[in-house]
């Protein structure tokens, strides 16, 4: 009997503990204001994640305002925090009016090289003037140092092509926003960019938040494209065809054409998806780089324990079907499709990544087939787009 009471306080010990912890951890979660309700869930995750960073904090531990306006020097610390810049402290801003003691002093020297600069030598830097959101494009932008080269625009009508109000962006800031735009950092509303409007806390919020998944090479729903990989072929073979010959490729290049056609109608895979790939990675069958033709490797398949970027330490295949059905297993386990015939042998080294078979878009192989997160993007800009519209 003693026995049995003993064991009944331990299981409700257990469970008394158990649900403690429970409502603790609910009651701790960062999403938990009472303001961020169905209204924001577009927003709930970004502000989840920066507030567990410390990029982001509560207005009074209940709330959150996620429809204030973010200012100048607000941003300039959520700049610095989000992307982990090094905070240069103690000195002076050169601004009349930041004193050297105010609470974003620090921040303000540190970030004021990415801001834009609009006090046109006034002197000042209005730290209590409300942010706009074109100016907060410009500034996640250059702190992540792509806005400044215009060659990181791959898509030079990015805007005009996915905003009405794209007119409304201010001159000198129009490069660095398109970019942001162009990878999905900053998006619009119905085709509006607002460029500006207030940015608010949620927006902000967001946009830092997809600034971290760009620096972090996390390229999950970046972009402000999506182009599937599985689907109906929107490009026919005698299309591709005459889009390779338009570019100068070998006569190899256009031959496979045919493999790519053939075994996108057996996996269910866009085919032109893969044969632009493959024109990316052999430069239209011309090969310039460490794979060789006769290796018959279309998509610089490495083999399973590569030490370098030899020849040698790529996979080298029979014949070019062989080659191209080896393109296409490779793309499955990104896909989650299964594969057709017996894999090479880097197949089975991706069972062991997280994101195996989550691969939707053309746009989230930058970062996992290749270390830039520009990859796919590239090859949907550069190549796809050109061989679909091939007349």
């Amino acid at each position: 009997m003693q026995k049995k009471i003993i064991y009944l306080c331990f299981v409700i010990t257990v469970f008394i503990t158990m649900n403690f912890h429970a409502i603790a951890g609910n009651n701790s979660k960062n999403n938990s204001f009472v303001d961020i309700d169905a209204n924001f869930s577009w927003a709930e995750e970004a502000i989840d994640e920066l507030v567990k960073r410390g990029v982001l904090s509560g207005m009074d531990g209940k709330s959150f305002a996620p429809s204030s306006a973010v200012t100048k020097e607000q941003f300039a610390k959520m700049l610095v925090l989000a992307l982990d810049i090094e905070l240069i402290e103690g000195a002076d801003t050169g601004y009349s009016d930041v004193a050297k003691d105010r609470w974003s002093a620090s921040y303000i020297n540190t970030a004021k090289n990415y801001l834009a600069d609009d006090s046109f030598g006034s002197g000042n830097f209005n730290p209590a003037e409300n942010y706009t959101r074109e100016k907060c494009a410009y500034a996640v932008s250059m702190a992540l140092g792509i806005g400044s080269d215009e060659k990181n625009l791959l898509d030079k009508n990015i805007i005009s092509s996915n905003f009405t109000d794209g007119s409304d962006i201010t001159s000198s800031l129009t490069t660095p926003v398109a970019i942001a735009a162009e990878r999905g950092i900053v998006k619009g509303a119905d085709g509006l960019l607002r460029p500006k409007g207030d940015v608010t806390r949620a927006e902000a919020a967001v946009i830092l938040y997809r600034a971290i998944n760009y620096k972090d090479r996390n390229s999950q729903n970046l972009y402000i494209t999506q182009t599937p990989i599985v689907g109906e072929s929107k490009v026919t073979l005698e299309q591709a065809k005459k889009w390779a010959q338009n570019n100068g490729a070998h006569q190899r290049f256009i031959d496979i054409a045919d493999y790519y056609w053939k075994y996108g109608e057996i996996t269910g895979m866009r085919p032109e998806i893969l044969y632009g790939q493959a024109a990316k990675e052999t430069a239209f069958g011309k090969y310039t780089g460490q794979v060789k033709p006769e290796q018959n490797n279309w998509a610089g398949i490495k083999i399973k324990n590569p030490s370098g970027d030899k020849p040698e330490d790529h996979e080298t295949f029979a014949t070019p079907d062989d080659g191209v059905r080896a393109h296409f297993n490779h793309m499955s386990q990104y896909t989650g499709i299964a594969p057709v015939g017996e894999p090479h042998d880097r197949y089975y080294v991706l069972n062991s990544m997280a994101w195996r078979g989550t691969v939707k878009n053309v746009e989230q192989l930058g970062g996992k087939w290749a270390p830039d997160v520009t990859y796919g993007y590239s090859i949907v800009v550069n190549l796809l787009r050109p061989m679909e519209n091939t007349k």
